[in-house]
């Protein structure tokens, strides 16, 4: 098993931490247990606007730092135990944390690939988010409106979310072949009401080798607004990287059942690029939203109504200069735009009040210490 600064993640230089968000988890070569994690925080200026308001806010956010122990023990024949443990660190006084509340997990890996069973982010997520999104995490980042909102939560729970980190997982990814690799997960029905069982399972499939990467993601969800409804995503992603420069692309498609006889399905599309040289970094991305389709009568997450304006598109630019192998000074600046019925928010850290039809700015300036 790789550490988790080398191999198919992308170098620290290329975006945000995604170092310590493997879509596998990693041990270390040697029995034992390793700490990690990162420290990201910003202070941000908040711009709100729409609905005959105009509001600003000062704050300091903190990016999902990460506090994390792994480790594991050689079985022979190049099998191995593993486990991980991740835990958010609430920096700046906000929110809660416990530990374990982020990607954790106990499993076996070997030539066969790896089994694991914890809480982990969904395959889906893997598609874009790490490797697409310059951004990675934060107000700045695309999944204000791909996946329609980040998650960590149970079968049923916060159902218009197609971009999760479930509980009661149980998941495979196979070896390498070539650059070709897939990954499944099962999210267990566990959270049986009166009326539903709910259950979720999402696939991957990559291929990364020299300059390419692409890859294609799927994900069902049974049961999460009623019994009988089945809701489904599909997601493409693709990076070309030639000298410092990586051009990045993804397309997603959301189609949800949110009340007996009534559909909905939504596009969405980004488009990124970043450019490193020397010790500088340079990260654009543009998010596009599309109008929805079908006949809803009720938004599902920040997708507005069918048959009005309800799309929305959200532009980030940002700088970095890499002081060290570990420590990152950053800059960003984000506007996120919805249209008339749309009210997709900030990822990570969302304003409070926002309201359909309402466009926010955010510039922040923030320090990224990996460790």
């Amino acid at each position: 098993m790789e550490p988790l600064y080398r191999g198919r993640l992308a170098p620290f230089v290329a975006s945000f931490p995604v170092l310590l968000c493997a879509a596998t988890p990693a041990a270390a070569q040697s029995d034992g247990v390793q700490i990690y994690g990162f420290i990201k925080e910003n202070v941000e200026s908040i711009q709100i606007s729409g609905n005959g308001r105009s509001q600003s806010l000062a704050r300091l956010s903190n990016d999902l730092s990460v506090l994390g122990f792994r480790g594991g023990e050689s079985l022979g024949g190049g099998n191995r135990a593993f486990f991980q443990i991740e835990t958010n660190l609430r920096m700046d006084g906000t929110g809660t944390a416990q530990i374990g509340d982020r990607n954790t997990a106990v499993g076996l890996s070997g030539p066969w690939g790896q089994f694991w069973m914890g809480q982990w982010e969904m395959p889906l997520r893997y598609v874009s988010v790490y490797k697409v999104d310059p951004f990675t995490a934060g107000i700045f980042a695309s999944n204000s409106i791909m996946g329609n909102g980040f998650v960590t939560a149970a079968n049923g729970v916060s159902p218009q979310s197609f971009d999760r980190r479930q509980p009661n997982l149980v998941q495979y990814a196979t070896p390498d072949w070539g650059g070709v690799s897939a990954r499944v997960a099962v999210s267990m029905p566990e959270n049986r009401t009166a009326t539903t069982n709910p259950i979720a399972w999402s696939g991957l499939v990559s291929y990364e080798s020299g300059q390419w990467y692409a890859a294609w993601g799927h994900e069902y969800h049974g049961d999460y607004f009623y019994s009988g409804s089945h809701d489904y995503a599909d997601r493409v992603g693709l990076v070309y990287a030639i000298g410092g420069v990586r051009l990045r692309a993804a397309y997603e498609r959301l189609s949800y059942e949110p009340a007996p006889g009534q559909s909905v399905r939504r596009d969405a599309w980004q488009a990124a690029a970043t450019y490193n040289r020397g010790p500088h970094t340079f990260r654009a991305s543009y998010t596009q939203g599309g109008n929805a389709h079908g006949n809803t009568v009720q938004a599902v997450g920040g997708i507005g109504l069918p048959g009005t304006d309800s799309g929305a598109w959200q532009v980030s630019l940002g700088y970095g200069y890499t002081l060290s192998k570990r420590t990152e000074l950053w800059a960003a600046y984000t506007r996120l735009v919805n249209h008339a019925t749309a009210s997709y928010n900030l990822s990570a850290n969302s304003v409070p009040g926002l309201k359909a039809g309402d466009a926010v700015s955010g510039f922040g300036l923030g320090i990224t210490h990996n460790f």
